[in-house]
């Protein structure tokens, strides 16, 4: 048995079936469209993050260029002032130093005493650090230009005067000074490598 459709039949079958062709076609663009809209947007934002990145990175490499040479011209100042920073000298070195300027003001050294010396840190730095403390009997012009001298001696240059004391006594007769008794306290410091 055969169907036969009559023309308005066929007709109305015809237009069904273009239509669901078409809304089918319609769904499947509609998808490809925002499928395609949705990767451009990804692409745009993939594109900006790119232009970024590289901009970062050029500033970062010239960021790091500017830090390893200043970390290189660093060093090298670092190692100049390690080679004019003197090492600590020994205490007997100290001891012959102050006897010749106690001697050179006209002063008697009644006793020097030295401290073992020290290891103190300051960042990654390590420095010696050795403590003296000199008594000397004269007069009181005398102990201060002493303590002037021990400032101002290049081979002391990296001491430093913490404390004089100068206990002044009574002249025994008119024609005498007064003599004085003067401790110096100072601190002598030494790159420890």
């Amino acid at each position: 048995m055969r169907l036969r459709l009559g023309k308005t039949a066929r007709l109305v079958l015809g237009i069904g079936i273009f239509v669901i062709v078409f809304a089918t076609l319609w769904v499947v663009y509609s998808r490809q469209s925002s499928e395609q809209e949705r990767l451009q947007k990804s692409l745009a934002g993939a594109g900006t993050q790119l232009t970024k990145f590289i901009s970062e990175k050029d500033a970062l490499a010239s960021q790091l260029t500017q830090q390893q040479s200043q970390l290189v011209e660093t060093q090298s100042l670092l190692s100049k002032e390690e080679a004019s920073f003197p090492k600590l000298a020994a205490s007997i070195e100290y001891d012959e130093i102050l006897s010749e300027i106690a001697d050179d003001n006209n002063l008697q050294v009644m006793s020097m005493t030295a401290a073992m010396s020290k290891e103190q840190k300051v960042q990654d730095i390590t420095y010696l650090v050795i403590s003296f403390e000199v008594k000397v009997k004269g007069e009181v012009n005398a102990i201060l230009s002493m303590v002037s001298d021990i400032t101002k001696d290049e081979r002391l240059i990296s001491a430093s005067v913490e404390l004089v004391d100068i206990k002044v006594s009574e002249a025994s007769g008119e024609e005498e000074a007064p003599t004085s008794v003067g401790t110096i306290k100072f601190v002598g410091y030494g790159y420890g490598g």
